[in-house]
């Protein structure tokens, strides 16, 4: 194995071993001694010349809490994003969490 594959193998091993860690990149990289877009460009690079599709923006999972919904009397939202998610809204969410939702998709 040459030098170019040596340094693929040595970021492989670590993308492997972000992803299994569960924290972030920039947590996973704090803990090994590496940098963070270094990580990020090794996961991009890998993922395509496998062909593997990598999120442009990383998305952040957060528990939801599933209420009751009254029947519908008001306004009610929907957004679509070009990924092809959806989030449906039977009444509208509170304008400073829209705001942040906004902000982080950019």
């Amino acid at each position: 194995m040459g030098k170019a594959g040596e340094v693929a193998a040595y970021w492989q091993g670590h993308v492997a071993g972000w992803r299994a860690s569960g924290e972030s990149q920039k947590a996973y990289c704090a803990r090994n001694g590496l940098k963070a877009g270094s990580l990020s460009y090794w996961h991009r690079r890998l993922a395509k010349e496998s062909g593997t599709v990598v999120a442009a923006v990383p998305v952040t999972l957060v528990p939801a809490t599933i209420a009751p919904v009254p029947p519908h009397s008001g306004p009610s939202l929907s957004l679509s994003m070009p990924g092809g998610w959806r989030l449906e809204f039977a009444a509208l969410p509170a304008a400073d969490w829209l705001r942040a939702l906004c902000a982080e998709r950019r």
